[in-house]
């Protein structure tokens, strides 16, 4: 009995002066207490070292709210339209956060749209039901949910599908007298088909630029291009085909020769004659100045290849009507080179062929 408080009293010392030996943990304590037979399990755990806590689990990081689900598109948007004039219109839905209206760089007025982004995805609802095909200074617009870029060029891709199946193929249809009106070029080739679209681009004084656009069915454009290229309509011989993306160009089964130098004098029939000695002559043309009904001192002769090269050849240099011709093939506008002295022909008299007769594009 006596040896068992001895040794309680042993062990209790050795706990005090273990709280402040350094190296001697109370874990170790727990094994003598436990090896002695004088304490049940309880005890030893009782007197065991604290357990490290448990770590807290981390905390879930809230992903941010998708900007999509409260910004707001507006299309149609008039050019005096100011940002304040969006803000208004909006704030009487819901509170918004950031307005952004893309300017014009030379006229710093709208480019006619707009983003509007609102607090939260319950006021963007109710903003875009509200403003959508509303009145904001004098325009109708119409709101819709902003997407992402490859979103909207998946449904502009969609779209174009869409619409080159409803409007059919384009006709490009060139080398047209300035007198011809839309009528006379749909009257032409509704004898093929249905007309869908006809379409005849002007100058910035409302003049007409001497081509067209006529929008048929697949089968019915095939059949109006074989059978009206080369045709004349009021006058003129028609170059039909395809019409080609921007910036594409057909390659042309004729060439056509410049002609400069011309005198004044000298007339259209005269010079379809001096071609004809070297082959076919496909068109002859001779512009214009609009307002005094007079030439312009250069022609433009379109022949098959080899009657084409041949004619060049022979004629440059020749003498008409008192003046010494300059014949080349004719090159578009702005080209970088110059041979035989084109008189101009990349200058001040230029034949612009973006919007040739001859070559077929969209460029209007």
């Amino acid at each position: 009995m006596y040896l068992d408080r001895a040794l309680i009293l042993l062990l209790a010392s050795v706990g005090a002066v273990s709280g402040f030996a350094p190296g001697f943990t109370s874990r170790q304590t727990s094994r003598v207490v436990s090896g002695s037979t004088l304490f049940s399990e309880e005890a030893a755990v009782s007197v065991d070292a604290e357990a490290p806590a448990a770590e807290a689990p981390a905390a879930a990081v809230e992903e941010p709210q998708s900007t999509y689900d409260t910004q707001i598109y507006i299309g149609n948007l008039s050019f005096d339209t100011a940002e304040s004039d969006l803000r208004a219109a909006f704030q009487q839905h819901g509170s918004v956060t950031k307005v952004s209206m893309p300017l014009n760089r030379e006229t710093m007025k709208s480019r006619g749209f707009a983003f509007v982004t609102m607090s939260n995805a319950e006021e963007t609802a109710a903003a875009i039901a509200a403003v959508n095909e509303s009145e904001i200074t004098g325009r109708t617009v119409y709101a819709s949910e902003s997407l992402p870029k490859e979103k909207v060029a998946e449904g502009k891709k969609k779209y174009q599908a869409k619409k080159q199946r409803n409007e059919g193929s384009k006709i490009y249809i060139g080398n047209l007298n300035f007198d011809t009106t839309e009528e006379d070029l749909s009257a032409a080739f509704a004898a093929y088909g249905d007309v869908m679209d006809c379409f005849l681009p002007t100058d910035y004084e409302g003049n007409p630029r001497g081509f067209g656009f006529v929008s048929m069915d697949e089968d019915a454009a095939a059949k109006a291009i074989e059978e009206l290229n080369g045709t004349e309509l009021d006058g003129r011989t028609l170059t039909v085909n395809k019409s080609l993306p921007k910036g594409q160009k057909a390659t042309p089964k004729q060439i056509k020769l410049y002609v400069g130098n011309l005198s004044w004098g000298t007339e259209e029939s005269t010079l379809r004659e001096l071609f004809e000695e070297y082959g076919k002559v496909v068109d002859c043309y001779s512009p214009v100045d609009r307002e005094t009904g007079q030439h312009r001192g250069f022609a433009f002769v379109t022949m098959d290849p080899d009657d084409a090269l041949r004619a060049a050849d022979e004629t440059d240099g020749y003498e008409l009507d008192g003046r010494i011709l300059r014949v080349n093939e004719a090159q578009p506008k702005g080209y970088g080179g110059r041979s035989n002295d084109n008189d101009g022909y990349d200058g001040g008299d230029a034949y612009d062929e973006s919007a040739d007769e001859s070559w077929g594009n969209d460029a209007y």
